[in-house]
């Protein structure tokens, strides 16, 4: 059995800010090794993904309680105070005694325990001035950024590039509980087969606009109730899925995936042409290669295949002309999925300055494999038209011999009050799906 949820909190975060890794594989590495009650389970990853999506919110606040600066705190009495603070500002079924004094024991349990006085103190005094400390954050960026733990930087880019109601909406967003969203394996189950069993099972769910197999599930639920489902879904954003709608794959046509891992796309597409056809998979590591192979046939997916390649390099000429639709989905800041990977809001945006250099590379080689008549397209899970908007503007200027493609993807474009186009942003407010980026293109055909 496992320590005490908050202590194996507080070793996690330790480890993550060492490693610099991400909250979800640390924590699925942790809950896959220790035994957990619900509740344990459930507690743990409240701690661990809130602590990380608040860090600047609870620096802030602790630094106006404590009579040391933060920087010369040991790291273990660090994580300690911001797992009791964030128990205090943001977990308000939690009593204020028992966040204190499970701190003050962890102290103790961690080998910090002549520091379990100052902790009590500080958490004491941060309960007290709470509602004050709240009440002096402003409505400009600064204040934003401590109220929604989001650097000054990223808020500035969204408010030039969405406005401030949309920027708003995405601050009170980020930090928000993602939704678990399953895509159903049509090639072995229905919607109906879906519905007969969440009614059993008592499951609240509902689907996104024009996917008919996309399940969200309404509040959260137990990795043990969807194992009786078996495999006949997989977990798959709604975004990817509206992705897949996008590019709008056929039976017996032939498809490429240049950056395919973990493989989503592919498999989604490959049920949409009801396992008929051809879908050529690349990923730059080979073990992904592997792994999507093996998935795929897990799931009943015969057409599916996987090479090890650079998609940023010279395309093989083998490869040119040979596909109908060609998915690009690359590399990028993931600016839109911060809700599922707090850690990225605290990159600065200077880290992704060469990444769209590396998008339009891959880009330009994976156009040269789409066949006359077919189609590219290009997407992103990030929230920033430097890697969006103004690759794609720049492919378009730089290759007439493919057209911007309309979408068929009219409900999304409906949702945003606009006229399809050949390119959107899914907005996780307006979507209800992660921030997404898509584009698309058609090959212009040989003259006769």
């Amino acid at each position: 059995m496992a320590e005490n949820a908050r202590i194996e909190a507080v070793k996690i975060l330790q480890k993550l800010h060492l490693s610099h890794s991400y909250s979800h594989i640390a924590l699925d590495n942790l809950l896959r090794k220790e035994r957990f009650s619900d509740a344990e389970r459930a507690l743990l990853s409240r701690l661990v993904y809130g602590v990380e999506e608040r860090r600047l919110t609870l620096d802030h606040m602790l630094a106006c309680c404590c009579t040391r600066s933060l920087a010369r705190l040991h790291p273990t009495v660090l994580e300690i105070l911001r797992v009791g603070a964030y128990q205090l500002l943001f977990m308000d079924r939690i009593p204020v005694s028992a966040a204190v004094n499970e701190a003050v024991k962890a102290t103790r349990s961690l080998k910090q325990g002549a520091a379990s006085g100052f902790v009590n103190g500080v958490l004491r005094a941060l309960d007290r001035k709470k509602a004050e400390l709240w009440d002096t954050l402003g409505n400009d960026i600064a204040g934003l950024s401590i109220r929604y733990s989001c650097p000054r930087e990223t808020i500035s880019l969204w408010m030039d590039s969405y406005g401030e109601e949309r920027t708003l909406d995405l601050l009170k967003f980020i930090n928000e509980t993602p939704p678990t969203v399953l895509r159903l394996n049509s090639l072995r189950t229905t919607p109906a087969e879906w519905r007969a069993f969440a009614l059993q099972e008592e499951i609240a769910y509902h689907t996104l606009p024009s996917l008919e197999n996309s399940v969200v599930i309404e509040g959260g639920i137990a990795r043990r109730i969807l194992d009786k489902f078996g495999d006949r879904y997989y977990y798959q954003d709604g975004a990817s899925q509206y992705c897949v709608a996008a590019l709008s794959p056929q039976i017996g046509e032939r498809l490429a995936d240049v950056c395919a891992a973990p493989g989503g796309k592919s498999f989604t597409a490959a049920q949409e042409m009801q396992n008929d056809g051809y879908i050529l998979c690349g990923d730059i590591h080979g073990e992904k290669c592997d792994t999507i192979i093996r998935r795929a046939r897990e799931l009943g997916i015969t057409i599916v295949d996987a090479v090890a390649r650079d998609a940023s390099k010279e395309c093989p000429r083998p490869l040119h002309g040979r596909f109908d639709r060609v998915i690009c989905d690359v590399p990028c800041s993931g600016l839109g999925v911060i809700r599922r990977k707090p850690e990225i809001r605290y990159k600065s945006l200077s880290e992704f300055a060469e990444l769209p250099k590396l998008q339009y590379q891959i880009l330009e080689q994976a156009s040269r494999m789409v066949r006359p008549g077919g189609v590219l397209q290009y997407s992103t899970c990030t929230l920033n038209p430097a890697e969006n908007e103004m690759v794609v503007r720049r492919f378009a200027a730089e290759h007439p011999e493919f057209t911007p493609r309309i979408l068929p993807i009219t409900d999304c474009f409906t949702a945003l009050g606009i006229e399809p186009d050949w390119y959107i942003t899914l907005f996780p407010p307006v979507h209800g799906t992660d921030g997404f980026f898509i584009a698309g293109f058609t090959r212009n055909e040989d003259p006769q």
